[in-house]
């Protein structure tokens, strides 16, 4: 054998092997990864092309919703955007849309909560921070009263509890002024009927006065006065947090103005 064909002979024998002429291993092509994954928008099948310029479709037709990895894109003469979907199967990326992954679609509706929060906390910052500044007898910490009282409607009554969840009705009171307005009220009926200034029960009340039923010092019941006759107070377990209206047969044996 000629020394030029014995070179060529074991040349191709290290080739079948696997090893170079050089003595190095070659190094496979990597597969091509997929830069995305979309997604059939399309009410009817979408046809599967063996090629993007002028090749014929072939009989896989991929239904609406179907989801498909890209593993290449191409531009036909026309300016039209095909998509590699396999190894020789091109579609038209007009009827697709890209699918996000589930990590970011997770995280995006994680941020849009996070936002809607915050930005519903500053909201109540700031509607606390107005009534707290304001002076006394100013209407606007009457308002913030008044409005979180009438938020705890339908809520449970539970002795002895403070709240958020349920209350009883000194509770009430302690939670709804001091979330509103600020002001610390006590957590007993007993120093309530203490706090602010007296009102006379027959000359009417103001929005966000304290109505309170039984004896002088010690009374039973307290409410908070919520405006045109109507006031809130936790009633007891059967009721729960009501809002009920004012009645001569039922009027309230003292008031406090607090703020």
């Amino acid at each position: 054998m000629k020394k030029s064909n014995m070179i060529k002979f074991f040349a191709a024998a290290l080739t079948f092997l696997g090893i170079s002429a050089t003595g190095v291993k070659p190094v496979k092509q990597p597969v091509q990864a997929a830069s995305k994954r979309i997604k059939v928008i399309s009410k009817q099948s979408v046809t599967v092309w063996t090629n993007y310029q002028k090749g014929r479709h072939v009989a896989t037709h991929l239904k609406k919703g179907s989801s498909h990895f890209v593993y290449q894109t191409a531009t036909d003469s026309m300016g039209n955007l095909w998509y590699r979907i396999g190894k020789k199967e091109w579609v038209m990326a007009k009827y697709f849309n890209q699918v996000k992954s589930a990590k970011k679609a997770v995280k995006a509706k994680k941020t849009k909560v996070k936002s809607k929060k915050t930005v519903k906390k500053a909201r109540s910052a700031a509607s606390l921070a107005a009534s707290w500044s304001a002076p006394m007898g100013s209407k606007a910490r009457a308002k913030a009263v008044v409005s979180l009282a009438k938020q705890q409607v339908g809520k449970a009554y539970v002795k002895g509890s403070k709240g958020p969840n349920a209350f009883d009705n000194a509770s009430l009171v302690a939670y709804v002024y001091k979330q509103a307005a600020g002001v610390n009220t006590g957590s007993s009926t007993k120093s309530q009927v203490k706090k602010g200034i007296a009102v006379d029960p027959s000359s009417g009340f103001a929005e966000g006065d304290l109505l309170f039923w039984g004896s002088k010092n010690k009374p039973y019941n307290v409410a908070i006065y919520v405006g045109d006759g109507k006031y809130v107070t936790a009633a007891g377990d059967q009721q729960g947090v009501v809002q009920a209206s004012l009645s001569t047969y039922f009027w309230p044996s003292r008031a406090r103005r607090v703020l």
